[in-house]
């Protein structure tokens, strides 16, 4: 992969995508006991828009309502990903260039930020709200 064009295909064949918008794609992951986690897939553009790059977002918690010093903790445990935020949500996020792009270095970081996101949702809300 190197375009996120190239990201778009892929995720098409190998995903079911629940949602598509200009530079945005939204998957809905099965995480088990009946829980889901939604995750963002953002097409981004550096300086001029000549360095493409892909940002994984998933969505844990509002964020009037996350214990942020804990949240921030937390995620200084984890490998992959940092607390950013959407709207109202707080989300973990990982970005990654597009430019020479291996498949391992996006199917990992997406189950990363995925299963990661689920576990603070559990830890911070209680349940799955989003």
């Amino acid at each position: 992969m190197a375009t996120w064009q190239d990201v778009i295909g892929y995720v098409r064949a190998n995903y079911k995508v629940a949602e598509e918008g200009q530079g945005m794609m939204k998957l809905i992951f099965e995480t088990g006991n009946l829980r889901t986690q939604v995750v963002l897939l953002w097409r981004q553009t550096l300086g001029d828009g000549g360095e493409e790059w892909l940002q994984i977002e998933s969505p844990f918690g509002d964020i009037n309502a996350v214990n942020m010093p804990a949240a921030v903790r937390a995620v200084g445990q984890t490998v992959c990903g940092g607390i950013a935020s959407f709207g109202d949500f707080v989300t973990i996020r990982h970005s990654l260039p597009l430019d020479n792009l291996n498949i391992n270095e996006f199917e990992r970081p997406l189950a990363l930020v995925t299963n990661t996101a689920d576990q603070f949702e559990q830890m911070f809300t209680g349940g799955d709200r989003l």
